[in-house]
């Protein structure tokens, strides 16, 4: 029984004459029924879920004091001084994150317009500089610190010296079909009648310099707003607002999702590689001719869907 099962993983495995020389997974066969097993994978798990929210779920271990750490230490680096976490921007980021998610919006401004600065303004902050940073999909701290940081605009915000306090926000949940952690990072200075609020503009966007505008603006999240004596912006539709955690929401799950898809897709490329390489190399030792040999066609072809399935559930800044 040892020897059969040993037998079955080398005919999958490795080129020999049961497999007509050509490891059978690289086989069209193979490959086809490795991909409906990793689409059947996902639409399990995604009914699993609903099903045992309990078990299965997001549960991204990133923490708001990390996520502070490392944005005072890249200021550190700059000759810049830390930042200090304040409560009520924690409270304002976190409304923030969860207005996303209940309204299933990925944007600085929401659908009705309300902008970041409205999240401030209902919290009391009465900010003069302010800014926003936003991260979904991150499995770390570092790994959303470190994306800010790539972009000119977002690395902007962080190392902002006219910026004091900072506000975390972190939360989880259902965004647009997927489950999605959600890190918000509100940037604050209080006091005076000058009012100048900055948000990160997309990475794939280029900067726009900043503008002057009227009292009431309508923010778009690819530029850099300069608002003189700004009113408070009223929301058309109202966050409730109902003892917010400053600590990230408690998620006792045993598995995750998000980690596990990203996992398997990952281990299969990384098998799907390791095997063609084998086979071409045991192909060349062994001086085996192929007629029709579309190995290398089908492993890229697969190896490309994985590629976007990993792209896709990777993280996003904005």
């Amino acid at each position: 029984m040892h020897m059969s099962l040993i037998d079955k993983l080398v005919h999958l495995l490795i080129p020999r004459e049961s497999n007509n020389h050509k490891a059978k997974i690289l086989h069209p066969s193979g490959l086809f029924a490795l991909a409906l097993f990793l689409i059947i994978f996902q639409g399990v798990l995604g009914f699993a879920e609903k099903k045992a929210p309990s078990v299965l779920g997001f549960a991204a271990q990133i923490s708001i004091d990390e996520v502070v750490a490392l944005t005072n230490s890249k200021r550190a680096e700059k000759g810049l001084p830390p930042l200090t976490l304040n409560q009520t921007l924690s409270s304002a980021a976190f409304t923030k994150g969860r207005d996303m998610i209940d309204r299933d919006y990925w944007a600085h401004t929401a659908p009705d317009g309300t902008t970041p600065w409205s999240f401030f303004n209902r919290f009391g902050y009465k900010y003069r500089y302010a800014g926003e940073n936003l991260a979904r999909d991150f499995n770390s701290a570092s790994a959303a610190v470190e994306a800010w940081m790539n972009s000119p605009t977002h690395r902007d915000n962080i190392l902002n010296p006219k910026y004091k306090e900072i506000g975390i926000g972190i939360t989880e949940g259902d965004l647009a079909g997927s489950d999605t952690t959600i890190i918000v990072q509100f940037f604050g200075a209080t006091s005076g009648t000058q009012v100048r609020v900055a948000e990160a503009a997309s990475t794939t966007q280029t900067p726009v310099l900043a503008r002057q505008v009227s009292p009431r603006p309508t923010v778009v999240p690819t530029q850099t707003l300069e608002i003189v004596a700004a009113k408070p912006v009223a929301s058309a539709a109202p966050v409730l607002i109902t003892n917010l955690p400053l600590e990230q929401e408690d998620q006792k799950v045993l598995i995750s999702p998000f980690n596990t898809t990203k996992t398997l897709s990952f281990g299969v490329a990384v098998l799907l590689l390791v095997v063609f390489l084998a086979d071409a190399y045991l192909v060349s030792k062994r001086r085996i001719t192929r007629i029709a040999g579309r190995s290398f066609a089908h492993f890229i072809f697969l190896l490309m869907l994985l590629s976007i399935v990993i792209i896709i559930r990777s993280g996003q800044i904005l």
